[in-house]
């Protein structure tokens, strides 16, 4: 059995713009992520992941009317991946979620409107090494 599902929660990196494609309506995005951890000298660190969004359809209209740049969200999708060649013949590629589902996780007027990305509640200890 193959699964692809992600489940991904971080701040919206910029306001949503709605694009139509076609019939249809796309938003574009890209949430961050951070993590932390604690390394050799004790000190606290910060890993920030940055992961590209593609919201199709009503669920991308109904985002690009509620949701604002440095809001935190949940997303629920599946991974995708463009390929193309450039105008120099090279390939290129670009890994995206396809969200499916998306919920905000804070309250719309206790996030902040702006700025970096914030870290999320959930702040963890990691033996991750750089």
């Amino acid at each position: 059995m193959i699964i692809n599902r992600i489940f991904f929660t971080g701040n919206l990196t910029a306001d949503p713009q709605l694009v139509e494609v076609g019939k249809s309506k796309v938003v574009n995005g890209s949430l961050a992520n951070n993590e932390y951890y604690t390394d050799e000298s004790n000190e606290r660190q910060q890993i920030t992941t940055f992961l590209d969004i593609k919201i199709w359809g009503a669920p991308a209209e109904n985002f690009a009317k509620l949701a604002k740049q440095g809001q935190e969200f949940f997303v629920e999708g599946t991974v995708r991946q463009d390929r193309w060649e450039d105008d120099q013949g090279n390939k290129r590629s670009k890994t995206y979620i396809r969200v499916l589902n998306w919920q905000f996780t804070q309250r719309k007027t206790d996030s902040p409107s702006s700025g970096p990305a914030k870290p999320n509640g959930r702040s963890r200890e990691s033996a991750h090494r750089s």
